[in-house]
């Protein structure tokens, strides 16, 4: 997906029209980074909610599908899963960790 990126000084000059924007229903994210690199992408919360709650309806399937073939995921597993779902890890990360913890295991 493409999107605008804007310099850190642009996104702090717009930021009142970003935000205007946004109240106004336009749902498209807003990259800031330093030479149109993006660092990080603005959202309307609506949209970050979405993706939240998405991430937790994944993890909760996942956690089904464990379950209804008779097995329980570790505590140390869980709390990984746990720390994707709030955004603190990516999924590359997760995945690593859970290498590690089965390997470990």
């Amino acid at each position: 997906m493409l999107i605008e990126t804007l310099s850190v000084r642009e996104a702090r000059d717009q930021l009142s029209c970003m935000l205007e924007r946004f109240r106004r229903g336009d749902r498209t994210p807003v990259g800031v980074g330093s030479h149109r690199k993006t660092e990080a992408v603005m959202v309307p919360v609506e949209v970050f909610e979405e993706l939240t709650t998405e991430r937790v309806r994944s993890l909760e399937q996942a956690m089904g599908s464990i379950r209804a073939e008779g097995l329980e995921p570790s505590p140390d597993a869980e709390a990984i899963v746990e720390r994707w779902t709030r955004g603190e890890i990516t999924t590359a990360q997760m995945r690593e960790l859970g290498r590690r913890l089965y390997i470990a295991g």
